[in-house]
């Protein structure tokens, strides 16, 4: 009988020096899977926004009652800071400040964005009030996107007539708020 057979599998040597390289391509490769994946939580961040915003306006027009969007820590008060950070609510605006207390008058509650990313409106403007006709008179609202890595990303326009533009920015633009 003739002992011709080959050995299959590798070596100990031929195993770490694998597990070396491929360590050292993904330690070279996870700075771009995290910009990555900080670049597609901004455009879905920026995209679920415009989406609230579509909504309240729709609905505006549709129930021929003002509806408002405003940035929201609990998901039923509106916050007066500006900070979206933790999300936002779309409701049917009874009155000028925001949603009934209760919360009854609420259409949508989206969470925020997460990932460490901020989002800004300009400081003379934080509740988006849509009236019967569509139109959000008063200052356009500018809410600006930030992440940690790329600085700032997005730029969300909402002007007196009622349409929001999203804006992406050079890169590494800095963050004004």
């Amino acid at each position: 009988m003739e002992r011709n057979s080959l050995k299959r599998g590798f070596t100990l040597v031929e195993l770490m020096f694998t597990l070396t390289v491929s360590g050292v391509l993904v330690a070279m490769a996870l700075p771009s899977i995290r910009n990555f994946v900080e670049i597609h939580a901004a455009k879905d961040a920026v995209h679920r926004l415009t989406a609230s915003l579509a909504l309240a306006r729709l609905s505006a027009v549709q129930r021929s009652r003002a509806t408002g969007v405003c940035p929201s820590r609990d998901g039923v008060q509106c916050r007066r800071d500006g900070v979206w950070d933790e999300g936002w609510i779309v409701f049917s605006a009874p009155g000028p400040g925001g949603p009934s207390p209760d919360g009854a008058d609420i259409l949508e509650v989206a969470g925020g964005p997460g990932h460490g990313i901020r989002f800004r409106s300009s400081s003379h403007r934080s509740l988006v009030r849509y009236g019967r006709r569509g139109w959000a008179a008063g200052h356009n609202l500018t809410i600006e996107l930030c992440t940690p890595r790329l600085g700032a990303t997005h730029r969300l326009v909402v002007n007196n007539a009622g349409r929001a533009r999203a804006e992406k920015l050079d890169p590494n633009e800095t963050c004004q708020h």
